[in-house]
């Protein structure tokens, strides 16, 4: 790289940490922590209760409660695996119902505060009623949720569950392989493919795919990564135990969830940032200086 384009990487980083600052990231993250806190749970008893009425239910639940245990630090994980499994043999269609409209009513305002802060970013005044921004958070959540749901199963259950499922989706025939050869790199775009559609529908703002694909690359790397090192943290490095005592799992789920929050509204503030300064510039950021 040239030194001219060292000082706009540089000058972008620099107006980047004030547009985070500005919009109060941080602080919306909280707010983003305490919503996915609500909703984690009734989320979780619904999607393990719906596994009831599947003839291979008791197989599934232990493999979605391990796969949220990678995904999440150790005590949290724990804790939340305590509280589901202590509700689930109470389960009904009643206890299912409550738990889809809290875990939607929950995620939907986790989803509202994203948005309200994403049009923030692109300095827009909102121009949604409440009403048509609640049916908006609900749709984004109900969508995003199947999508990571088939990425789960993409990813946990091997080819062959991989290909009946294609099978069931009319994708794919009883001797096609293409889907389960491809499978871990399809999980993977499928992930992507949460934040690009989060980045899409929710600010009030035309764009162009070219605008939302560097924020969403960055948020969904980035937080793979940081979900990496703050397990690695809590594993071995912090004292939660010593100074919240019981109260330690709630207090890493919500840091856990104020990072997520947070690094997904970095992203929303990439593609932001991007956009006004095309605009400012009267060019395309990807093309290459002179």
């Amino acid at each position: 790289m040239s030194r001219e384009h060292w000082k706009r990487a540089l000058s972008y980083l620099n107006r980047l940490r004030r547009e985070i600052a500005y919009d109060d990231c941080m602080g919306m993250a909280a707010q983003i922590a305490y919503y996915m806190l609500m909703s984690l749970i009734p989320f979780l008893i619904f999607v393990l209760s719906l596994t009831s009425y599947l003839s291979f239910g008791d197989d599934l639940e232990p493999i979605l409660l391990d796969a949220l245990r990678a995904q999440m630090p150790d005590d949290a994980a724990n804790f939340v695996v305590d509280v589901v499994l202590r509700v689930l043999p109470t389960r009904s269609r009643e206890t299912t119902a409550v738990s889809f409209l809290v875990a939607l009513w929950g995620s939907s305002m986790a989803v509202g505060a994203l948005i309200t802060t994403i049009n923030r970013a692109y300095n827009l005044r909102p121009r949604r009623n409440i009403v048509t921004q609640k049916l908006l958070s609900m749709g984004l959540v109900l969508a995003l949720s199947a999508i990571l749901l088939l990425a789960m199963v993409i990813t946990l259950f091997g080819p062959q569950v991989t290909q009946n499922l294609f099978r069931f989706l009319r994708l794919a025939t009883e001797s096609s392989t293409f889907w389960t050869t491809i499978r871990l790199p399809l999980a993977a775009l499928l992930t992507l493919s949460t934040v690009v559609v989060l980045y899409y529908y929710a600010p009030e703002a035309r764009q162009r795919l070219v605008h939302i694909m560097p924020g969403s690359v960055v948020a969904t790397v980035f937080w793979l990564g940081a979900t990496s090192a703050f397990r690695l943290f809590v594993r071995n490095f912090s004292s939660y135990n010593a100074t919240y005592g019981s109260l330690a799992a709630v207090v890493i789920l919500l840091a856990y969830f104020w990072l997520t929050g947070f690094i997904f509204l970095v992203g929303a503030e990439i593609n932001a940032l991007m956009k006004r300064l095309e605009i400012e510039e009267g060019r395309s950021l990807f093309r290459p200086l002179r």
